[in-house]
């Protein structure tokens, strides 16, 4: 009953911030602002993923919004799961725009929910695995900018 009632807390709380960060609940999707150099670009999120759909025999796909010398953000969309893997030379912070599944960092696994965000520090290995209908809409901040070959496969416990 306790675990009940935190997750149903979580949820009005992640909700509660989603809503103050984005001025929308889960149940829309937020715009991103992104600062590079003196350019500030606006990313709307419900645009993005109309103009580059997962396939339907696509399990995810990455979205490149920009980068500048520090960082990358992309927007992931997973269908089902990903395989075990680590970044080396990356940490990654994700923040889910829309879904629900869960996170295994090493021998952690995190529920996660739409407003929810997790932090993956370089060398941990992980993967995510979506329990939703839909495919799961995941917000990610890499620094340094990743290139898309620092995805080593790892052998979780």
């Amino acid at each position: 009953m306790v675990t009940e009632f935190r997750k149903i807390n979580r949820r009005l709380i992640s909700s509660a911030i989603l809503g103050m960060l984005f001025g929308c609940t889960p149940s829309q999707i937020p715009y991103v602002f992104l600062q590079y150099a003196k350019e500030l670009r606006q990313a709307n999120l419900a645009k993005v993923l109309a103009d580059n759909p997962l396939g339907p025999g696509e399990n995810i796909k990455i979205t490149t919004l920009g980068q500048g010398q520090g960082a990358s953000h992309h927007v992931v969309q997973i269908r089902d799961r990903e395989s075990p893997h680590l970044h080396n030379a990356h940490d990654g912070t994700v923040m889910l725009v829309r879904g629900r599944g869960y996170l295994v960092m090493d021998k952690l696994r995190i529920t996660l929910t739409a407003g929810d965000i997790a932090h993956i520090p370089r060398g941990v290995p992980h993967y995510y695995v979506n329990t939703d209908l839909e495919p799961t809409v995941v917000f990610v901040i890499f620094p340094p900018p990743f290139d898309g070959k620092d995805n080593v496969p790892a052998t979780m416990p």
